[in-house]
């Protein structure tokens, strides 16, 4: 429940109360603000045909596939949804989309899927954007004011591993699953693990971001690993944003981005791993991702070539690895990465991105190449190191991640 105050000598303020759970909440958002973020809540969350709460709380509203948000974006007003990609690209181990592949549960813990024609879109919450501080915030991954409108500055941190140059048309792998705490009351945003695949022409950047995250302020508090896609056709500007708010349009019916994944690997035990890739389709143009766990492989979604400026005719830089963000201020620290363990452990307890492969010009899916640059500018929380013996068994990989912590 939301009550809402003047908290303003002339009125420009307005001071939103929240209780919920129990719990009670200030945030100050202007009139203008506050009116911006009704109109994205009625843009976004669309009559549902059906609706499944899962076991996590989580709400996703099965809607018209050809009604979904992103269908509302400026550049996307009179597109064509493909339910399915337009050719397959010829990657190892591709296999059709799977019936079998179970990740959306509902809340008494048994399979479920949205209905035919239509596909699952995460409810979103007036709580959601007002933790923000603006709708902007809420959708972007850099730049934001701060969470619950603080203004603190935020710092990112990477262990990654890149190729530039291209031209490349997609990238796929493997990575294990982990499920890094994150202690938002020493100021932690979010932990992940994903492949960026961008064209970077001066200061334009776009790119397409695919992989899983813990993120509790961006679902409702939540602690589970869930599936993300981001993505910018204006360097990080206004209208990029995280899964199907806007841009991504969703084509399956059970997997979709923002859900939890079922598994997450244990640490010196069993190893629950996930294959994504985000790929140029060789005939519409546009960027696909794609999802394959043990159960089948399925074509999620995709970004339209129209949203982009540069992507849309190729990549010139493919990054693969781990990232944390922390609102810096007294008392931060940096958030764990990958298992919260350093690359040197290894396999079953470091984080590993292993079966890298780059599409290239010829459409083919081709290992990635073996003198990696590698970018690990904060050593003391997060490392990197590989094992070149294992590259005939898993391919070109990396380990990652570390505990985060002072860094001192």
């Amino acid at each position: 429940m939301a009550r809402l105050m003047n908290n303003s000598l002339f009125g420009l303020l307005f001071m939103l109360v929240l209780v919920s759970h129990g719990f009670c909440e200030i945030f100050d958002v202007s009139v203008e603000e506050y009116v911006k973020m009704k109109e994205f809540l009625a843009s976004v969350n669309k009559t549902p045909v059906k609706t499944i709460t899962t076991k996590n709380g989580d709400v996703f509203d099965c809607v018209d596939i050809y009604k979904q948000p992103s269908l509302d974006h400026p550049l996307l007003r009179d597109h064509v949804v493909q339910l399915e990609p337009p050719s397959y690209p010829p990657m190892k181990k591709l296999r059709r989309p799977s019936s079998y592949i179970t990740v959306m549960t509902d809340n008494d813990g048994e399979e479920d899927a949205c209905p035919f024609g239509t596909v699952p879109m995460t409810r979103v919450h007036m709580e959601d954007l007002l933790k923000f501080g603006s709708v902007e915030n809420y959708k972007s991954k850099y730049g934001r004011s701060g969470y619950n409108a603080l203004g603190q500055t935020e710092k990112h941190q990477y262990a990654v591993k890149e190729t530039d140059g291209g031209p490349f048309y997609g990238t796929q792998v493997t990575m294990n699953v982990w499920n890094p705490v994150i202690d938002t009351s020493h100021h932690q945003l979010f932990s992940l693990a994903q492949l960026w695949v961008s064209n970077q022409q001066g200061n334009d950047t776009d790119t397409v971001e695919v992989g899983w995250h813990v993120y509790p302020a961006f679902h409702r508090g939540s602690t589970t690993t869930r599936l993300f896609v981001f993505f910018t056709g204006n360097s990080y500007g206004p209208g990029s944003c995280y899964n199907s708010r806007c841009g991504f349009v969703q084509v399956h019916n059970k997997i979709t981005p923002g859900m939890t994944l079922p598994k997450v690997s244990k640490y010196g035990g069993t190893q629950e791993n996930i294959t994504i890739s985000a790929y140029k389709n060789d005939t519409s143009g546009d960027w696909w991702v794609g999802y394959e766990d043990s159960n089948g492989y399925a074509p999620v979604g995709y970004w339209p070539k129209k949203l982009f400026k540069n992507l849309d005719k190729e990549a010139n830089r493919i990054v693969w690895g781990g990232e944390t963000d922390s609102y810096v201020s007294s008392g931060t620290t940096y958030a764990p990465m990958g298992s919260g363990h350093f690359a040197s452990e290894g396999y079953r307890k470091a984080a590993y991105m292993s079966n890298m492969k780059i599409k290239d010009s010829s459409g083919k899916f081709v290992d990635a190449p073996s003198n990696l640059d590698s970018q690990t500018p904060m050593p003391n929380c997060y490392k990197l190191g590989d094992n070149s013996a294992d590259v005939a068994t898993v391919g070109q990989h990396f380990y990652f991640g570390g505990p985060g912590g002072t860094c001192s």
